[in-house]
């Protein structure tokens, strides 16, 4: 599931992706944007979330890992 400054978006599509982006930036496209994930996301979730901020014009993307929660 995707998430913009940790608010779980309600659908997990591109077009929910750049709407919480635009909305959370102002369309500021200069902010820095931090992309993030575990090893057990999609590989395709995240070159979605590329796509999204490539889209909408960002430039300055940081990849991030983090580690995977624990399985309950």
């Amino acid at each position: 599931a995707y998430s913009v400054n940790n608010q779980l978006l309600p659908k997990n599509d591109l077009t929910s992706l750049m709407e919480a982006l635009q909305k959370e930036s102002n369309g500021d496209t200069n902010l820095p944007l931090s992309i993030s994930a575990d090893g057990k996301t999609p590989h395709q979730s995240v070159i979605t979330a590329m796509d999204a901020a490539g889209k909408l014009g960002f430039s300055h993307l940081r990849m991030t890992t983090v580690e995977a929660a624990p399985a309950s």
